[in-house]
Parts: C-alpha cells; structure tokens; sequence
C-alpha cells in the first residue's frame, strides 16, 4: 500500500514542478522583487485646462429648513401628528411673529410671509411652505407647520 502512496506522491510533484515551471516561462512571473523607482511628483491638481464651477446653491422645502443650514438655528424639540391632538401645543395667536417681518441670526435671513417663511444664507434658499406660523415663546422660536391633516411643532 505505500508503495502506491509513494508513486501518487512523485506524480503530484512531477506535475505540480511542470505546471509551475510552465507559469514562470510563459507569464513572465520573477522569484525576486522587483526594484523601487523614485519617480518625480506629477504637478498641478489634474483639472489643468478644465473650468471649475462653483458648488450648487442649496435649495429645498419643509418644516425642517430652520434646522438645515448650519450656524442658523438650532433645533431644540419637534413634534408631529395629528393636529386634532397637537392643537394644545401650538402658542397662542399673540405670539405670533408678524408677517412681514425679516429676522437675521448670523448669516442667516428669515422672511416672514402670510402662510409660509423664506430663510436665505448667500445663495442658499429655504421655504416652509404653507401653511407655516412663527411665534415667539420666551428666548425661543417655535414654528407651527399644518399639512395634510397633520401639525409640526419644532422648538429652536
């Protein structure tokens, strides 16, 4: 019986030696590294000959533009559902921020207008669309956003 195990173990070495001499021979394969070059830096940025564009503004529309622009507001709570069940939250009409009225906190920009609100930072525009209130409560700006059965309350 070993002499059978013997006689598979020459075969296998004898045909794993050729297939392996073959790849050397025919692949270009090296049993030694290959040497380092130092090549010099390619200079420029590769959009030689290109013209850049300036980055897109940012425009979009929701209850959650206040939050979006970094440096603006910072959101403090938010609430959604129903308005049947939300209707508590909502502050009372004398808290109301007048349409009409333009508020500025850093490079930002609020407009204020009948049934929606605008925030604007250089070429970045942001709507809530209708029906959106401002109201101030305390040192805070609450906004009451109304669509489609449902109320937003977010606190900043």
């Amino acid at each position: 019986m070993w002499r059978f195990y013997a006689i598979a173990t020459v075969i296998v070495l004898l045909a794993g030696s050729i297939v392996f001499a073959h790849r050397l021979a025919t692949m270009g394969w090296t049993l030694r590294p290959d040497a380092k070059s130092s090549r010099a830096p390619v200079s420029g940025n590769g959009n030689d000959g290109f013209v850049t564009t300036p980055p897109p503004s940012f425009v979009g529309e929701g209850g959650w533009v206040l939050s979006a622009l970094p440096g603006c507001f910072i959101q403090q709570s938010a609430k959604l559902g129903p308005s049947s069940l939300l209707a508590h939250d909502i502050p009372p009409p004398s808290a109301r921020i007048a349409p009409g009225t333009t508020l500025r906190r850093g490079q930002c920009t609020v407009q204020i207008r009948d049934d929606d609100i605008w925030v604007a930072r250089g070429k970045d525009r942001l709507r809530v669309p209708p029906l959106a209130e401002l109201f101030t409560t305390g040192a805070r700006l609450t906004l009451v956003y109304r669509h489609g059965g449902e109320t937003e309350i977010r606190v900043y």
